[in-house]
């Protein structure tokens, strides 16, 4: 498939980014195994990253598999240092095996994980193997997928299996496997590596166009090693200009092993009136993006497509996106970084609140606070969305506690303004989220025209869901935004809307330009984020279509969003 030959022309994490390495992306065997424990007969072909139940995998099956299995052949070249399987995503739980040996397992379905094969594989041919269980189960981190059978409401076909890349990296004896760099304006660097075992290591930092502008040898010390140092003159990263130095780290072993990386300078601060990027007041013009495709779902047709999206955004007058209840590819976030665009990471949701469920979401949402926290471009952790999860938030103490010690676990893993709950019902947020789908411009300006009101506890949000802040919580001094407007659908489109869809284009424009004038109209909002990027689904109420074609003109679009900074 066409779409298939855009996985490889980057490397599959431009952050983490190993040059010796290959794609195992394209054609699988695959199987339905419902009901059984062993390999079945592989009946079937799939194109991997894309989930069975997509068209551009090749099978395009929408029903529920609990169980299904994958299966291809890959040649290793003679290499004398370590050989590490990657997996960016499989949605749910995997356990994978290597020439038939267990490789080795993991649960979670957005995050990725890497596995040392070097004592299982060989040089020359190899088999891969990979059995994949999912279910509907609500205490499962799900983000949109639908826990019934059928589509329903916001919620859409599953996403069962790989659906992310998967690439093999040839490393060192002695290799980095993890790496962070935290800069501070003034040009302080906490540099913090993570190796397999102790060795020797040197790092070289360029200016973003080659220059060297600060280099280092450490000696061995440990697995864990940590380094300050100062860059001279920084120059900082921001929306307005994305600076990024690169890093190039190699592990002085038998066989080095060589990873390229890179950072962003600068620093984040939430105050009453705003947010403040390297110490100047930003408004936050986002989207809501639910990183959907018609084709491909959750998984994007290539990075191709990644970056035309990233690109739209930038080009029809956001600075933001937040993406909804996903967690994007490595790529995606790559390229946030590369073009200044800013990028709420959100945890997606349970909906379901019992032992399992708190079990799950502590592992992944620490799994993906450390997955993501590297890029400058993430600028905020939303936790929870909307009560989903946590139904009973308002005045259960037990869910109350829960979210508060995931507060309390995000914090001491990254310094960035954390979400409790956006929309309702908050708890300790460093932001005070809000969502308004009150499709009246005139009754949006008339109740939120009065801060201490809206802050008080006094006017409920989102068309009667909820009040502000959960009972026992008050507001404490946080920058107000509207993180979810909007929503608009247009007559002949199949699906909804919020409110009742635009007659036409004219009338679609029109309403557009009422409801956003509405909420820039807010003095004291700090930010807002519109519903939505795309139509999803049988969700009509993107600024384009499935297709990404744009409802209104894109110089239209833009200019009904850039009239305030």
């Amino acid at each position: 498939m066409e779409e298939i030959t855009n996985y490889g022309k980057r490397c599959p994490n431009p952050q983490f980014e190993r040059k010796d390495c290959f794609f195992l992306c394209g054609e699988w065997d695959f199987a339905f195994a419902d009901g059984q424990s062993e390999p079945p007969a592989f009946d079937k072909k799939i194109i991997v990253p894309y989930s069975y139940e997509c068209r551009a995998s090749g099978i395009g099956d929408e029903r529920v598999h609990e169980c299904v299995w994958y299966e291809r052949t890959f040649s290793l070249k003679e290499h004398a240092g370590r050989i590490l399987l990657h997996f960016e995503a499989v949605d749910y739980q995997a356990f994978v095996y290597v020439n038939g040996s267990f490789a080795g397992e993991h649960k979670g379905g957005f995050t990725h994980f890497w596995l040392d094969i070097t004592e299982i594989a060989k040089t020359g041919e190899n088999k891969l193997t990979v059995k994949v269980l999912d279910s509907l189960d609500k205490s499962q981190l799900r983000g949109k997928q639908r826990t019934k059978t059928e589509n329903y409401d916001c919620w859409y076909v599953q996403t069962t299996g790989i659906w992310k890349p998967v690439w093999i990296e040839y490393a060192g004896s002695a290799y980095l496997q993890s790496c962070r760099f935290q800069a501070k304006c003034s040009g302080k660097v906490a540099a913090e590596f993570l190796l397999n075992e102790a060795e020797e290591l040197e790092f070289v930092v360029t200016d973003g166009e080659g220059a060297d502008v600060y280099a280092a040898r450490l000696p061995k010390q440990g697995k864990k090693v940590g380094y300050a140092f100062d860059i001279p003159s920084p120059k900082l990263w921001s929306g307005e200009s994305p600076h990024l130095y690169g890093v190039k780290i190699r592990v002085l072993g038998k066989t080095a092993d060589e990873v390229y990386t890179y950072f962003g300078i600068r620093e984040i601060e939430a105050r009453e009136d705003g947010v403040y990027i390297n110490g100047k007041r930003e408004f936050q013009q986002m989207i809501l993006d639910q990183g959907y495709w018609k084709d491909t779902m959750l998984t994007a047709p290539g990075d191709e497509a990644i970056e035309k999206d990233v690109r739209a955004i930038r080009e029809m007058g956001f600075n933001g996106v937040r993406m909804h209840q996903k967690v994007e590819s490595f790529v995606f976030y790559s390229l946030c970084d590369k073009y200044g665009l800013y990028v709420w990471g959100e945890i997606p949701s349970a909906y379901a609140f019992d032992e399992r469920m708190k079990t799950e979401f502590l592992r992944d949402c620490t799994d993906i606070v450390e997955q993501l926290k590297n890029h400058p471009c993430v600028v905020s952790w939303v936790l929870f969305n909307e009560t989903w999860g946590v139904s009973d938030i308002k005045e259960n103490k037990e869910e109350q506690n829960f979210v508060q010690r995931m507060y309390e676990e995000v914090r001491k893993a990254d310094d960035r303004p954390i979400i409790t709950n956006d929309g309702w019902y908050h708890l300790g947020s460093d932001i005070l989220s809000l969502h308004e789908y009150e499709q009246d411009s005139e009754t949006v300006a008339k109740e939120y025209a009065d801060k201490a009101y809206v802050v008080a506890n006094k006017k409920i949000n989102a068309n009667f869901y909820g009040f502000a802040f959960a009972d026992g919580y008050r507001y404490g001094g946080q920058p107000v935004m509207i993180s979810e407007y909007g929503g608009i659908g247009v007559e002949g489109k199949e699906g909804w809307g919020y409110g009742d869809k635009a007659e036409n284009s004219k009338a679609y424009e029109t309403r557009l330009r009422k409801i956003v004038d509405s909420v820039m109209g807010i003095p004291y909002l700090t930010g807002c984020c519109y519903t939505q990027f795309t139509d999803v689904q049988q969700e009509v109420n993107g600024l384009l279509d499935a297709d990404r074609r744009p409802k209104l003109p894109i110089k239209t679009i833009r200019e009904i969003f850039s009239r305030r900074k």
